[in-house]
């Protein structure tokens, strides 16, 4: 008895607190009980097994509260405890709780090895629930680290031990966790009811889970093209910033509608979740480095503390070789710090290079490679400055004349190929400090910068003789013509009004019969007869339009500031 407390009774508060820990018990609470019965125990032999049951209640509630650096030191430290004959149980679940933290801080081939330690017992004593369990994590740690097919197979085991009707809440996770193996296998009519029967059982139970069934619903929806019911459940899902806690990643959610707004041609809406998504992934980044580097500090920290437990717990006449053992354990963790020094260093080139492949991907337009025309309108200052260039800079707005009916009567894949085709003769024909884009669709953009419509109505010139060998010949053989409008633009003018212009030109183009150039220009400049001569051009003024109408490629427009049409 010690001040009122028998052994019997203290051991039984350790296991008690214990439970309450893995069953959710406030950190505060845990602590508060802790710090009482290591009072106890300090006034009685060192009991290794009543230390390491407080560590792990102790871990589990830092776990649980989202402290894995922590985390990792305690249960680390249960688990050295613990590894001798005699504390098998409470090994097995330091072992498992451990493997849990590991797995979430990155760790996952050290947390598959030591939830394999427990399966092993586990099956050699026949515990048949608790191997359900086991396998169940040993498929999330795989799933985690992509290893689908290997996840997969854990999971239809882990069914198999587990009936539905004894934990219908535990099995709608095992289907959860199948449902994202075998998206990510492209299984999907697999997939689809394992998923909606999940998330039905998360809805009765308000499982927070639900969130992330929701999340791989829309992700089926989007991979199998129907957009809409996709948007629908992704709208749904972000509407609810709660929901996407830790089961459900917003910079996913994000990523996945800016791929579906794409899809469904809703240009502006995708790139502004395709911004949130790359906000979201920097910050999680950040804190993803963070929490690693916390992790490994602790893990130095939990051989420490295990070091100094284990020492208590021995006789004065071992000091010599505890000494030779602590110098041997600063050997290696000062090895384990400079390794760790290198992984931090890798880990923040690769997160400089994927900031920079996401933010070369918002400004390229997939399909052709040209810049897009957010990145056109975003480098809009200084485009179309003539400071210290004579010339004001032109610009062309160019269309593929029909295209409509050549994806109708060729199919979508041949109108893509036109359009990549046509698109690197264009880059192929710009000069060094011109820019190209894609406007959208059909339409692209070409910045003649400090040149003047001559020179440019030259270059397309060049381009519609090209078109024949560049693009014709490489996409069935069809006919492929294109029309275009041209403006000069002022010192400093803004982008938006000099492409207005040209749309209106390209507009008179299509209007009068499609496969020629119209010139709108504020500036209204002669073109030289030498020019027309050279590329085989007709000129006409306003007052000549219609006498000359039929034979001309090239126009200039004096158009009184409205677009008719």
């Amino acid at each position: 008895m010690i001040d009122g407390v028998s052994s019997v009774d203290l051991q039984l508060r350790v296991e008690l607190l214990t439970r309450a820990a893995m069953n959710g018990l406030k950190i505060e609470q845990v602590d508060r009980e802790a710090s009482s019965l290591i009072s106890a125990l300090d006034r009685k032999a060192p009991d290794i097994v009543s230390i390491a049951c407080l560590q792990i209640a102790r871990g589990e509630a830092r776990r649980l509260s989202g402290a894995p650096e922590r985390a990792v030191s305690l249960l680390a430290s249960a688990y050295r405890l613990t590894k001798r004959p005699g504390r098998e149980l409470p090994h097995l679940i330091a072992t498992e709780k451990l493997a849990r933290v590991l797995n979430a801080a990155g760790d996952h081939l050290q947390a598959i090895a030591l939830i394999e330690e427990v399966i092993a017992w586990d099956r050699t004593h026949d515990r048949k629930v608790a191997l359900a369990n086991d396998l169940y994590f040993r498929g999330l740690f795989n799933l985690t680290r992509g290893a689908y097919a290997t996840a997969l197979a854990d999971f239809d085991r882990s069914r198999v031990r587990s009936p539905r009707t004894s934990d219908p809440v535990g099995s709608a996770y095992i289907d959860l966790q199948t449902c994202a193996a075998l998206i990510e296998l492209r299984r999907l009519p697999a997939a689809e009811p394992l998923c909606r029967q999940a998330q039905a059982v998360f809805d009765a139970s308000n499982e927070p889970a639900s969130a992330q069934a929701q999340l791989l619903r829309a992700k089926m929806e989007w991979m199998s093209g129907r957009y809409a019911r996709a948007l629908e459940l992704l709208d749904h899902l972000l509407e609810d910033a709660d929901r996407l806690s830790s089961f459900a990643s917003a910079p996913q959610a994000y990523r996945l509608r800016a791929d579906v707004n794409r899809a469904m041609g809703r240009t502006e809406g995708a790139y502004r979740d395709l911004e949130r998504s790359v906000r979201l992934d920097e910050r999680r980044s950040a804190y993803e480095r963070s929490r690693q580097t916390a992790v490994l500090r602790a893990s130095f920290e939990a051989d420490r503390s295990a070091a100094r437990t284990e020492e208590l717990a021995r006789s004065l006449r071992f000091s010599r070789e505890r000494e030779s053992e602590q110098a041997q354990r600063y050997r290696q963790l000062a090895w384990s710090a400079a390794a760790g020094l290198v992984m931090l260093g890798t880990m923040l080139v690769m997160g400089v290079s994927h900031r920079r492949k996401l933010s070369r991907a918002a400004d390229t337009d997939p399909l052709t490679g040209l810049l897009n025309r957010r990145c056109l309108t975003g480098r809009e200052r200084g485009l179309l400055h003539r400071e210290g260039f004579g010339a004001a800079s032109t610009v062309a707005l160019l269309d593929v004349d029909h295209f409509k009916a050549i994806n109708d009567r060729y199919g979508h894949n041949v109108g893509d190929e036109v359009l990549k085709h046509f698109a690197a003769l264009l880059a192929s024909s710009a000069g060094q400090d011109d820019v190209v884009a894609r406007w959208g669709g059909e339409e692209f953009v070409m910045v003649f910068r400090h040149r003047s419509a001559a020179h440019a109505l030259e270059v397309l010139e060049g381009i519609r003789s090209r078109l024949p060998e560049q693009v014709e010949t490489k996409v069935s053989g069809m006919q492929v013509r294109f029309s275009a409008g041209l403006t000069s633009s002022a010192d400093g003018e803004p982008l938006h009004t000099v492409i207005a212009r040209a749309d209106r030109a390209l507009y008179r183009a299509k209007e009068l019969g499609r496969d020629r150039f119209e010139i709108d220009d504020v500036t209204a400049p002669t073109l030289p007869e030498a020019l027309s001569a050279q590329v085989g051009l007709t000129l006409v003024s306003p007052s000549a339009e219609e006498a000359n109408e039929t034979d001309t490629r090239v126009r200039r427009s004096a158009w009184p500031g409205r677009l008719n049409g």
